[in-house]
C-alpha cells in the first residue's frame, strides 16, 4: 500500500509530506485548493506523462517521492528482472521533473526508466478519475470490463496471439498473390535478361583481359603496317620496282666504268650499298612474317567490348555487377516459379489457422456471455447498495468481422427505472449515475486483481444526500480489505473515512501556497461541517458533523 508521499515544488505545493494509513483516507478542501495536485503527484510516481508546466514558478525542478509497503510479487518479479534488488516488500519510487523539460526517475535510489515506473505502477495503484466514466460511454471498452470481471484476459491474450498469426499468414498470401499479367511480364523480362547475360559468357576480369588484348593487337597492326610499307618500298610491288631493284640497276650501270679510276670507287660503293639494302629488306621481311596479326580477331574483340559496355549500361558498372544482377534475376525467377507452390502452402496454413482462431473466438465469446450474465447480477446487487435499486444491466453481443477482439462486439445496456428497457449507457445515464455505476464496477472488480491501493478522484460528482452516504459506505466496505484514497466534496463520504486530510490554500507575499494537513478531533468536525454548510458554520452544523463522524465509525455490513 502507499505509505508516504513527499511533494516539493509541484504547482502550488511548495513542500508537503503526507503519511497514509490503511483503510479509507479522504482529501477535502475548498474548490481550487489543489486536491488534484496530489493525484498528479501520485500519477507522476506511477510513470504517467507530466509536463514542465507542473513545476512551481521560480523553481528549477519538482520532486515527488512515494513509499510503498507490502509490494505484490508481480512487482517484485518485474524489479528483479530489471536488476533491482528485493527490498523486503518495501519500495521507494522517485520522479524529478525539470522546469526546462524532461524528467528522471529512480527506484530504490537507483536510476530507472519512466517506462519501468509505468510497468510496476499498474500493479501498485488503481486510480479512478472523472474521465474514467468515459469508459462506460465507449462501447469499445465494455469488453475489457467483462474480461476483467470474468478473469478472461489470459484467454483473450491467447486469442490475440492466434489472430496475429492468422493476420501474418493473410499478409503473406496477399504478397504471394501477385497479378498473373504482372507475373507473366516479369517472368519474360527476367528470362530475357538472364539469356542476354549468359549469352555473353562473362567472367570476372574478362573486360580487363579483352582490353589488354585489344591494345596488343592495335600495336601489332601498327608494326605490321610499318614493316609492310618499308618492305614494299625496298622490294617493290609487281611492276613497280623497289629501292633494291633501282639500286641494282644503278650499280649495273656503273659496272662498265670500273676501268676508269674516277668511277671505280663509286661502282663498288653502289654494289656494297645494294648488298646492305638487300640484307635490310630480308630482315624486315622476316620480321613481318614473324608477327601474327589477324584483323578478324581484332574486330571480334572490339565487338565483345562493345557488348560488355551495353550490358554495363543496363545491369551494372562492371562485369562483376552484371553477373550479380544475373544471379539475383535467376533467384527471383526461381522464386516466382515456386510462388504458386508457396501460395498453396501458405493458403493451407492460413485456412488451418483461421479454423483455430475462429474456434478460440467462439470459446471466448461463450465465456464472455457467461461472464456478462454474472457481471450483470453482481452490478445490480452492488447498485442496490448505492441507491439504484431498479438498475438493470444487460450485455448486447453482436457478430462482427474476425478482428483483434474476437468475432463479437459487446455493449453494456442499462435501465435505471422500472418499466424502461435497457438502452446504451450514453443515452440514459446521468453524471451521478455514471459515478455510482463505475463504483459498482470497481467494487465488483476489486477481488479480481491484487492491487492494494484504489484511488477515487471525486467519485461523488453529481451525487448528493442519501446516494453520497451509500457511496461512502461502499468505499468503506472496499477499504476493509484494500487501501482506499478518495478526493471528495461530500461530507457524507468524508465522515466515513478512517483518515482525513485537508488541502488548504493560502497566499503570502504575492505567492500562493497549498499545504496538506491531517485532521483530527474538532478540526475534523469543523471541516466536515464546512463541506455541507451553505453559508457559515453554526453550532448545529458542528453537532451534526460530530454525529456523522460518530456514525461513520460503525462497521459497514459485509
Amino acid at each position: 500500500m502507499l505509505c508516504q508521499l513527499y511533494i516539493e515544488n509541484l504547482a502550488v505545493i511548495e513542500k508537503a509530506s503526507i503519511d497514509f494509513s490503511s483503510g479509507l483516507t479522504v482529501f477535502t478542501g475548498e474548490t481550487g485548493a489543489g486536491k488534484s495536485i496530489v493525484i498528479d503527484a501520485i500519477n507522476a510516481c506511477l510513470g504517467q506523462r507530466v509536463g514542465r508546466e507542473i513545476v512551481r514558478t521560480g523553481a528549477k525542478k519538482a520532486l515527488v517521492i512515494a513509499s510503498f509497503s507490502g509490494i505484490p510479487q508481480v512487482v517484485r518479479t518485474l524489479l528483479e528482472k530489471n536488476g533491482y534488488p528485493d527490498e523486503d516488500e518495501s519500495l521507494i519510487v522517485q520522479r524529478e521533473i525539470s522546469a526546462e523539460g524532461g524528467s528522471t526517475a529512480r527506484i530504490g535510489g537507483r536510476p530507472a526508466t519512466v517506462a519501468l515506473l509505468r510497468d510496476i505502477g499498474q500493479y501498485l495503484i488503481n486510480i479512478h478519475g472523472q474521465h474514467d466514466n468515459q469508459i462506460l460511454l465507449s462501447a469499445e471498452r465494455h469488453l475489457s470490463i467483462i474480461d476483467a470481471f470474468g478473469e478472461l484476459e489470459p484467454m483473450a491474450q491467447e486469442y490475440r496471439e492466434e489472430f496475429e498469426k492468422l493476420r501474418k499468414l493473410l499478409r503473406q498470401m496477399k504478397s504471394l498473390s501477385v497479378g498473373e499479367d504482372e507475373k507473366r511480364r516479369r517472368t519474360e523480362l527476367l528470362k530475357l535478361e538472364i539469356e542476354e547475360i549468359e549469352k555473353a559468357k562473362l567472367s570476372p576480369r574478362l573486360e580487363e583481359m579483352l582490353t589488354e588484348k585489344a591494345r596488343q593487337l592495335r600495336e601489332s597492326e601498327k608494326i605490321t603496317g610499318a614493316l609492310g610499307e618499308a618492305c614494299r618500298a625496298l622490294e617493290g610491288m609487281e611492276e613497280i620496282p623497289g629501292a633494291c631493284d633501282l639500286l641494282t640497276d644503278a650499280a649495273a650501270a656503273l659496272d662498265g666504268l670500273r676501268a676508269i679510276p674516277e668511277f671505280a670507287g663509286r661502282a663498288e660503293a653502289l654494289e656494297n650499298l645494294r648488298i646492305e639494302l638487300a640484307e635490310i629488306a630480308s630482315e624486315l621481311s622476316e620480321s613481318l612474317q614473324a608477327i601474327s596479326f589477324d584483323q578478324s580477331e581484332t574486330e571480334a574483340i572490339e565487338r565483345r567490348l562493345r557488348q560488355i559496355s551495353r550490358l554495363k549500361s543496363r545491369y551494372g558498372g562492371s562485369v562483376e555487377e552484371i553477373l550479380a544482377h544475373c544471379k539475383k534475376a535467376r533467384e527471383e525467377l526461381e522464386g516466382m516459379s515456386s510462388q504458386k507452390e508457396n501460395l498453396l502452402k501458405v493458403t493451407r496454413a492460413a485456412r488451418t489457422q483461421k479454423e483455430k482462431t475462429v474456434a478460440l473466438a467462439n470459446s471466448l465469446t461463450e465465456a464472455r456471455i457467461d461472464a456478462a450474465v454474472r457481471f450483470a447480477g453482481t452490478i445490480e446487487e452492488e447498485a442496490r447498495s448505492l441507491e439504484m435499486p431498479n438498475l438493470r444491466v444487460e450485455t448486447s453481443f453482436a457478430p462482427c468481422k474476425l478482428c483483434s477482439i474476437g468475432n463479437h462486439s459487446a455493449e453494456l445496456l442499462l435501465s435505471a427505472n422500472l418499466g424502461e428497457p435497457p438502452r446504451p449507457i450514453a443515452k440514459i445515464a446521468s453524471g451521478g449515475e455514471l459515478s455510482r455505476i463505475m463504483l459498482a464496477i470497481k467494487s465488483a472488480l476489486a477481488d479480481k486483481d491484487n492491487i492494494d491501493t484504489l484511488i477515487f478522484d471525486e467519485i461523488d460528482t453529481g451525487v448528493s444526500g442519501k446516494a453520497a452516504q451509500k457511496i461512502g459506505r461502499k468505499l468503506q466496505m472496499i477499504a476493509s480489505h484494500r487501501q482506499v484514497i478518495c478526493v471528495t466534496h461530500s461530507a457524507q463520504i468524508a465522515a466515513l473515512a478512517d483518515q482525513q486530510m485537508l488541502i488548504r490554500k493560502s497566499t503570502a507575499e504575492g505567492r500562493t501556497y497549498t499545504e496538506v494537513l491531517p485532521l483530527e478531533g474538532e478540526a475534523r468536525v469543523a471541516e466536515v461541517a464546512r463541506i455541507f454548510s451553505t453559508d457559515r458554520v453554526t453550532e448545529l452544523m458542528l453537532q451534526t458533523a460530530r454525529s456523522m463522524l460518530e456514525e461513520g465509525k460503525r462497521v459497514p455490513d459485509a
